[in-house]
């Protein structure tokens, strides 16, 4: 039953039961909600509120629309834990999902200034650059860039990282061990480009995770640039109060 005296605005209130329902698998993914006319019916609301508490749940990454067919429940939103540094083909796999990746350019550039700020370079000095469709369940996820330094890392393009997981390699192949990462978190809008890679539309918003990552002796060894789709990710992490504050 919708509350009328409650503090949330009306489709706000409806929302909010959809999505208890949608959380607790009441409607599973790939389910067809009801209606605005079965909303409507059913909550004692108008059509217009109705169709604002469906928008919302599109809005929110939580629903989709198809043409003619009504909304329904979109699967699940991954949950990226910024707490734990973990190649994103771990993080996958731990989430139970299958990852693949499409390598669509892997080469040696020369650091411009922002390249070599990040990772202690000279500007000009020999970087791979990796850049990667991240899948999971063969739905496009990420699209990666990865730079690393030559000199730390010779042959690394011989690998194939269709199938390897670049961690992976650094630490058992290069004996290089991660210690910890800096991040950064954004949100943009994806270009046309970015859109067809990531099979979003264009202008879809992205969440944009810049890291530097660091070894054993807070060198850093890689910095990453990933377009994650708005619709599929969210970040976690937490934060804890200062004892002495």
């Amino acid at each position: 039953m919708v509350d009328n005296a409650y503090l949330l605005p009306m489709y706000e209130q409806v929302k909010e039961m959809l999505l208890e329902k949608i959380k607790s698998g009441e409607i599973p993914s790939g389910s067809k909600l009801p209606s605005e006319r079965e909303l409507s019916q059913q909550y004692n609301i108008s059509r217009m509120t109705a169709r604002s508490a469906l928008t919302a749940l599109v809005n929110e990454g939580w629903a989709f629309r198809q043409q003619g067919k009504g909304t329904f429940v979109a699967n699940p939103k991954i949950e990226r834990d910024l707490m734990k540094l973990m190649g994103f083909s771990q993080m996958l796999k731990e989430k139970g999902l299958v990852p693949t990746n499409t390598v669509i350019n892997s080469r040696v550039i020369e650091a411009d200034k922002f390249i070599a700020k990040k990772l202690n370079l000279s500007i000009g000095e020999n970087v791979y650059q990796i850049v990667r469709l991240r899948c999971g369940n063969n739905v496009p996820i990420a699209l990666e860039y990865s730079y690393l330094p030559v000199k730390l890392f010779p042959n690394l393009l011989n690998y194939n990282f269709h199938n390897e997981s670049l961690y992976r390699l650094i630490e058992e192949h290069y004996n290089i061990k991660m210690k910890f990462a800096k991040q950064y978190v954004s949100i943009a809008k994806a270009d046309e480009s970015e859109a067809g890679i990531l099979e979003i539309a264009p202008g879809e918003p992205i969440l944009i995770l810049e890291s530097i990552t660091y070894d054993s002796n807070d060198r850093p060894v890689e910095a990453t640039r990933s377009l994650t789709r708005g619709d599929r990710c969210v970040f976690y992490t937490e934060l804890w109060k200062n004892s002495e504050t």
